[in-house]
């Protein structure tokens, strides 16, 4: 019997009954065509809620210039895709294509039980916005992880978290990145952070005011994820409560490709788990510090000069000798012939200056809170152990000493220990002064 059949079946035999009984019979049946539309729309396969492309309602006081803001994209992009010629002359009820949205923006991770109304909220987002963005109905409920696009220059919504009155963090990090973590409190708090387990080792930021504000980084491991990781901030409140929240961070595909890497006889060796092991507890040791204060500010130097190319990048995933792509590339290296200056990329301490089986001649500078950038492979080093440096200085001399296939420069940077990627520190600076405090 088919479902409307069934429906129809129901019907006839409560056609008799009171009053009473055909209210609870409409009611009945409401739901039962309710649950037939469900079934219906899953059985064919599709979803109760389709759309191809993300659109937007233009409403009383909307500008374009305001529209393409919300949905961080740029007012020339909005008007291309609705053939507006006139930026100025938009009309209340038109409906708009919105291009891109779907793959550009940034995402939110929902939380258990919550809906579009409590994103809304929780973000300064309107409810139709994110319907919008997502191609959802605003009536939805979202299952706890769900990432949620959201326009890319969001307000800033009121922040309700005790002392602490703000909060930036990225709503996502490409696994291998890093990202930034501000917070402001009314009054000097003692903050406990941790981001998915690791302590975050919290810089404290000057302010013209009573305020503290606090900065860290946020490293991603390159094989993290892809999915929700908890960023747990907590700190003691003058009753001696410890008041504790949790924000979950995307962590997304980073995309990186494979190689493999064929070993001389006479160099394969280096990779035995016994000599491998040990270099490994030196290293370990000399990058563990987090109490160092931060030595710099500002974007770092590149190390080598530009005129010598990447020859392999950080991340790309490694099999050594025909062996399983278990590895990964923790640095970058820049292809240079023996000889070429190697200088300091950005001020610190030289925590370590030697010589090491696989890595070579080595040198290891501390940055200060968790930050160490590492040089393998050298033919010669002009730093030793405790000298202070500072950027443009010179290190060393490229080389191809321990497990290297040719002369190069092996650049590796860690945070608490966690290898990410330099190369976005050339461009960006440690901390962003002017970075929007928000909740995430």
């Amino acid at each position: 019997m088919s479902i409307p059949a069934a429906v129809m079946n129901l019907s006839k035999v409560h056609k008799n009954s009171s009053a009473s009984h055909k209210r609870m019979r409409g009611v009945t049946l409401l739901g039962l065509w309710a649950c037939c539309l469900i079934c219906l729309l899953f059985l064919s396969g599709q979803p109760v809620i389709a759309q191809s492309a993300p659109t937007y309602t233009v409403q009383t006081g909307d500008t374009l210039g305001q529209i393409a803001t919300r949905f961080g994209i740029s007012v020339e992009a909005l008007a291309a895709a609705n053939a507006i010629d006139d930026i100025n002359r938009i009309s209340v009820g038109q409906v708009l294509l919105i291009p891109g949205a779907d793959q550009t923006l940034p995402t939110i991770i929902s939380r258990p039980g919550e809906t579009l109304f409590d994103l809304a909220d929780r973000t300064g987002i309107t409810t139709d916005q994110l319907a919008v963005l997502n191609g959802l109905d605003t009536s939805t409920r979202l299952f706890p992880g769900q990432p949620i696009a959201v326009p890319a220059n969001r307000p800033n919504p009121a922040f309700r978290f005790g002392a602490l009155t703000g909060m930036g963090y990225p709503a996502q990090i490409v696994q291998g990145k890093t990202g930034r973590l501000q917070i402001t409190s009314s009054r000097p708090v003692s903050l406990n952070v941790t981001w998915n387990g690791l302590p975050l080792a919290l810089s404290v930021a000057p302010t013209n005011d009573e305020s503290s504000r606090y900065t860290a980084h946020i490293p991603v491991p390159a094989l993290l994820g892809p999915g929700p990781f908890p960023l747990d901030v907590a700190y003691t409140a003058r009753n001696g409560v410890t008041v504790r929240r949790m924000f979950p961070i995307n962590v997304v595909n980073g995309g990186y490709l494979s190689q493999e890497i064929n070993l001389p006889p006479d160099r394969g060796a280096l990779l035995a788990p016994e000599i491998t092991s040990v270099e490994l507890i030196t290293v370990t040791q000399a990058w563990s510090a987090t109490d160092t204060p931060a030595q710099w500010f500002a974007p770092f130097l590149r190390p080598v000069s530009a005129e010598y190319p990447t020859t392999s990048p950080y991340g790309i995933r490694r099999s050594y000798n025909g062996g399983p792509y278990d590895n990964y590339h923790a640095g970058q290296d820049f292809g240079a012939p023996v000889g070429v200056t190697v200088t300091v990329p950005a001020d610190g301490i030289v925590s370590w200056a030697g010589p090491l089986v696989v890595r070579g001649n080595a040198v290891i500078i501390d940055h200060g809170k968790g930050t160490f950038t590492g040089y393998w492979h050298l033919s010669d080093m002009f730093v030793e152990e405790g000298q202070r440096v500072a950027a443009g200085d010179l290190l060393g001399l490229v080389g191809n000493t321990g497990l290297s296939t040719g002369a190069h420069l092996h650049w590796e940077l860690r945070i608490y220990g966690i290898a990410v990627d330099p190369m976005q520190f050339l461009e960006e600076p440690l901390f962003q002064p002017d970075e929007t405090l928000s909740d995430g």
